[in-house]
Order: structure tokens, then sequence, then C-alpha cells
């Protein structure tokens, strides 16, 4: 999925882009097989290019930290990975306008 250099900043929203559009497709069609792979492998590859160790280790941890208890714990997990991504997403496009407009 994740098959892009992420040398421009264009690039990088793009890459961030794709992968929360696979985590949000996912979790409307409650693929739970394809959202630990989207939320351990393609979120913890994008943050170790920017070198987001938080968001990285999050996303290590949504495996690590297996056996759940029951399929609601694992998906509060992913709600709450969704939510760091989607935040990284923000932080990423604030600071795009901000280098854009100096």
């Amino acid at each position: 999925m994740l098959h892009c250099n992420m040398d421009s900043p264009g690039s990088v929203q793009l890459a961030l882009e794709d992968v929360l559009a696979s985590l949000w497709h996912a979790r409307r069609a409650g693929d739970i097989a394809r959202l630990a792979h989207v939320g351990y492998s393609e979120v913890q590859r994008w943050a170790r290019a920017r070198r987001d160790h938080v968001l990285m280790a999050h996303a290590r941890a949504l495996l690590t930290d297996c056996p759940y208890r029951n399929r609601d714990e694992f998906m509060f997990a992913i709600d709450r990975l969704i939510a760091e991504v989607e935040q990284a997403h923000v932080q990423l496009v604030s600071r795009d306008r901000v280098t854009l407009s100096t």
C-alpha cells in the first residue's frame, strides 16, 4: 500500500491519506484482519518514515498487546489508533499550510 518515496511534503500527506482511507474503509466494513494489517504494518511504516516514534509505538502495540478479551476491545484499540493517525494528518496539513504561507 505505502509504496511511495516520501520526499516531498505532498507525497507524505498523500501516503498518510491513503493509510487513513484504508483504515476508514476497513473499519466501516468491520474487516478485522485488514484493520490489524493496516493498523500495524502501514501505520507503523508511515510513522517510521516520519520518525514519529509515539505513533509507531502505538501501532506496534496494536498487535503486541494481544490477545484482546473480545472484538469490542480490539475495535476500541483500533479507534484510538485511527484517532491518532487523524491527529497526525491534521498536524501535517496545518504545518504544510504554515510553510506555504511563509
